[in-house]
Formats: structure tokens, sequence, C-alpha cells
């Protein structure tokens, strides 16, 4: 390419390239007047340099699907974003994972904003998904909850009426530090404590400004359905779901899922952690050590006080059922009950319900033709009543033994048999469900509900999704111990969720216990071996943008050794070298 010699234009000196400009009399100037940009099939043409937001104001969508965002290369645009070449455009909308997730994040911003305006001074604090929703905490409580949501609600629908656009602001570190700790909001200038960047990008939609955590609708009038609800002494935004994008569904009462995260807050508070910038002083400062034991403690008292429960039982209790998502635990903790039961004098045997999987070549498929492992049709549920018949009646069986990384039964089998007062332990996906007991009388049988239930938070504003602490383990497991790589779990994980949305969570509320799984420190251990495992993905591959939001996410962690990790944790179950078998 012959380069032109450098010439002034107005304040500075340019090295000019002849394909790409043309002369007005005085020099050269650049000149790309028209992009192609491809999208859903057809090409459009844009001016060069057309901002993403004006992409998508020209292509809005019809309600419920309302475009939300674009990505391109797989990688996720903010708004502001400018197209300057030929390329294609995938645009997202609320049937999109990620324009899903782009929705709630607007809406919490939008609720942020609404309550600064009504209430100046009071802390919102964000807490776990419930009811298709997130649920918060204003505090100070006021004397009128439910006048006070009616003031906030107006003030949502306010700022969605006005459409306004979401502004970046970029601080420096200093300057940053200075705005969160002029307002009073000590989580946000303990999280930065250990951020290692001079500049600091803030986004909001007025003066309530939130650490940038991922590109947003362009405006506020993207938020089409909404809801704002008293919940027990707090309150829940509420979102359409996945499956019916057009309409709030009605209230669903989880009195003991809410019960366990008031637990889980409690324990928080016991170990004075809330936070991700409270947890990465411990990690640097080397006194996580303290942390770990007495994390670890909370979990053996609740598997104790289980088991005690349980043993009260043991006149009529026959089956224990242990049900909950992929990634939540269940085996570990089914091998850790056993423990106390015999601490107790029981003698429990445990059947996993995952060694009576049909073999991967029969397995079902989805609506996209991939194996659907979720689905209660993929066990061999007549082998495996068949099985629990004779066990209950005395006899011996030789329970199936599954290999993972060959998705194949291998000939070798396990025997179990129930002597006269002996309990069995089921864990599985589906355990809570009737189909899979339904010849044992409820009497017979105590259903427990294991979930990693994270209830530490990034900020005060900014929580971490318990189904992403799922699927880190999952990466991390899959990879050690199933021989699959983190693009093949993060591909089968859409799948994993729609089959927990079918199969697990509608049950989650007849379980006679809750279990939280979760462990306060446990992304500070997973972050070493998930950031390896999501480093082997390419910008090449569609799940990128998965691989982006991750690494994302785990940059707010501190790391820290496995070594202090006690060898019966669950934990263990997805990093290895635990004390039991698997």
């Amino acid at each position: 390419m012959d380069v032109i010699s450098p010439g002034s234009w107005e304040s500075g000196l340019f090295v000019f390239f002849p394909e790409f400009f043309y002369p007005n009399g005085e020099g050269f100037i650049y000149q790309m007047e028209k992009i192609t940009v491809t999208i859903a099939g057809e090409e459009r043409t844009f001016p060069a340099g057309i901002s993403v937001e004006e992409v998508l104001r020209r292509h809005p969508g019809e309600a419920p699907f309302l475009t939300l965002g674009a990505v391109l290369h797989n990688h996720l645009l903010d708004s502001e974003y400018l197209l300057d070449h030929d390329c294609e455009l995938r645009l997202l909308t609320y049937r999109d994972r990620e324009g899903f997730a782009i929705y709630r994040r607007t809406a919490t911003l939008i609720l942020i904003e609404a309550v600064r305006r009504v209430f100046p001074g009071r802390r919102l604090l964000i807490g776990q998904s419930l009811e298709d929703g997130y649920y918060f905490d204003l505090d100070p409580s006021g004397p009128d909850r439910e006048e006070e949501i009616a003031s906030i609600r107006e003030a949502f629908f306010g700022i969605v009426r006005e459409n306004l656009p979401f502004v970046k602001r970029y601080l420096s570190y200093q300057e940053a530090r200075e705005h969160f700790r002029s307002r009073g909001l000590e989580d946000k200038v303990s999280l930065l404590e250990f951020y290692r960047s001079p500049e600091v990008c803030l986004i909001g939609c007025g003066k309530a400004l939130e650490f940038y955590q991922g590109p947003l609708a362009p405006r506020t009038g993207r938020v089409t359905t909404i809801a704002l609800e008293p919940y027990q002494h707090g309150l829940i935004l509420r979102f359409p779901t996945w499956e019916k994008p057009e309409a709030i569904l009605p209230l669903r009462r989880e009195e003991k899922l809410f019960a366990v995260f008031q637990e889980t807050q409690g324990w928080n508070r016991i170990l004075s952690v809330g936070n991700v910038g409270q947890l990465n002083k411990l990690c640097v400062t080397g006194k996580i050590r303290d942390l770990i034991i007495i994390a670890e403690s909370l979990h053996a008292k609740k598997i104790a006080a289980l088991a005690d429960e349980i043993t009260r039982r043991r006149d009529q209790v026959k089956l224990v059922l242990i049900s909950g998502p992929s990634g939540a635990g269940k085996t570990t903790f089914a091998k850790r009950l056993s423990i106390e039961l015999r601490v107790n004098g029981l003698d429990p045997a445990i059947l996993s319900m995952d060694n009576y999987f049909k073999d991967r070549a029969a397995t079902p498929r989805d609506s996209n033709g991939d194996p659907d492992f979720e689905s209660l049709e993929a066990i061999d549920l007549a082998l495996f009543n068949l099985h629990l018949e004779n066990l209950v009646g005395g006899e011996t069986i030789e329970t199936p033994r599954f290999n993972f990384k060959k998705g194949v039964r291998v000939e070798k089998t396990f025997p179990i048999r129930l002597t006269e007062g002996r309990l069995l332990l089921i864990e599985g996906i589906h355990c809570l469900n009737n189909r899979v007991t339904e010849r044992i009388a409820a009497v017979n049988k105590y259903l427990i509900y294991i979930n990693a239930l994270t209830q530490l938070r990034v900020d005060n504003h900014t929580r971490i999704f318990t189904s992403d602490t799922r699927l880190l383990r999952r990466i991390v497991r899959d990879r050690i111990f199933r021989g699959w790589s983190a693009l093949d779990t993060i591909r089968r994980w859409p799948s994993v969720r729609h089959g927990e949305r079918l199969n697990i969570f509608p049950y989650q509320e007849n379980a006679d216990a809750i279990f939280n799984s979760a462990l306060v420190y446990e992304h500070a251990v997973l972050k070493n071996y998930a950031e390896l495992a999501l480093l082997d993905m390419t910008p090449d591959q569609p799940e990128y943008v998965e691989v982006e939001r991750l690494l994302s996410f785990l940059s707010w962690f501190a790391p820290i050794s496995e070594r202090d990790v006690p060898y019966t944790s669950i934990l263990r179950e997805f990093i290895g070298e635990s004390f039991f078998n698997y």
C-alpha cells in the first residue's frame, strides 16, 4: 500500500491511505459512507459510524420482543458502540439468554434510581431470586411499607415513561472512591479496595451511579413488563418468565425457600462477610482460614440437625430423598448425611439416581435435538422402580454404575440390601417428583431439597446468581472428572436450566427440609480452576459471550488456594481430592 506523505489537518498530523480517502482540494479526508449490516439473514445499509443504539431504534421489534441489545463477533455490545465496517449483527430480545439478562439488569438500575428519587439516603439491599424476580430490603423499614412501595412503583414507571438513556461516566480511581464514600456507600468503597484499574466505569439513568456490570437496554422505555410487589418485610421486582415474556404470572409463595435465604443471611452476619469487598479483604490479609472453618462448621451443624430430625422419625421413615439442581452438591451432602445418621446409630445405604441414566445413545432429545439429560425420561425409571420395590421388600439389588466420560453403563455393579431398620438415601434431581416413589407411602419418606443458594453480594445492588455458582462448579467438575471442556458445559447449560424449571423448581416447596450448600468463600477458590477452563475457549465460538460474562464476574474476586478446604467439604466434589469416593 502506498502511503501519502503526512499533511496537516486542523491541529494534527495524519498518515493517509489512498484506498480510504479522497481529495477535497486541501488534502485527503476519511471516506466510507455506507456499510452493510446483516441482521437475521437480511442485508441492511447504514451510514458508517452508526451506533448500536440507533440500529436498535430503527429495528425496535414488537412487544414483548423489543430489541434490547446486540452481539457482534460473539461479543455483547454497548449501545454507544459504533459500527464502521460490514458485519453481521445478532439482535437480542427477552427470549435470548443475553437479552433476558440485559432486561433484568436494566430494570434493577431503574429501581435503584427510583428509590433514590423517592427515598434519598435509604439503603436498598438486593437479595435472592424469588418469585420470578429479585427480592429487596429497604433499610430502614418505614411505618407503611405498602405506601412506600406504591411511591417507588410510581417513580419507577415514571422513569420508564421518560425513556431516559443510560449514560456512562469514567472516573479516576480516586474520584470513584470519593464519589461512593461521600454518599455513604461503603460496600462499593470496599469493593474498590481491590480494584486494579486507574479508571472506573460507572453507569446510570439519573444521579444514581453503579459499577458497570454489562450492557443495558439503550433506554429505560424498553422495560415494558414489570411488577413491584410487597413480600415479607421487603419487596419483589418481578419479571416475566422466559417462557411467557408477555405477562407477569400470579405470585406464588415460596416460604420455605425464603426462610432458608434469611437463615443464610444470618450466617453471613455471623461471618461478617456480606459482600465481595469484605471477602477479598480476608483473602488478601490471610484471615480467610478462619472464615473457611466457620463456614464449614455451619454446614456440619445443619447436616447434623437434619440427621437428628430423621432419627426422631426412624420408626416411620424408610426413604430419605435428596433432590436439587445440577451442581448443588447432592452426592457429597448424601455421604455426609449418611455419616451423621451413623453417629445416631442408624445404618443408611446410598442410592444415586445418576447411575440409572440411560446410555447416551438412548437419551431423549430436546427441541434443539441435543441430549436432554434433565428429563425424567433420561432415567431408566422402570429399572429404578423395580429396584426400589425389591429393596423395600428386603431383597438385594445390583445397582448399575454409569460412566459419564463414556456415556454408558459399565458392567460392574454395586450390591445394596436393606436389612431391618436400615434407611435408604436416594439422591438425584427428580427425587421430589412423586412419580419416582409413587408406590411408597408419604409417611415413609423424608424429602430434602438442596441448592447452592448464594447470599453473598458483589455490593448492595449487585447480586451473585445462584445459577452462576452452580455453573462454575459444573465447569470445574466436568473438566476434571468427566472429560468435558468449558465449551461442552456452557453449551449444555441452557438445556440444564430449562430442565430445572420443568423438573425441579416446581417441587422444591414440597420438601420437608431445605439445605443451602453454598459456601461464602467458594468463588475465591473456584476462580483458580474456572478461569483456566474458560481460557481454553476462543472468541470465534458463539458461547464466548458467556465466557466474557463469567470472566468479568470472576475478576471481582481475589483468589485463594484450596489447601485449607476440608477434604469432606461439598466444594471438594467439584475441585477434587475429596475424602469421599464418587
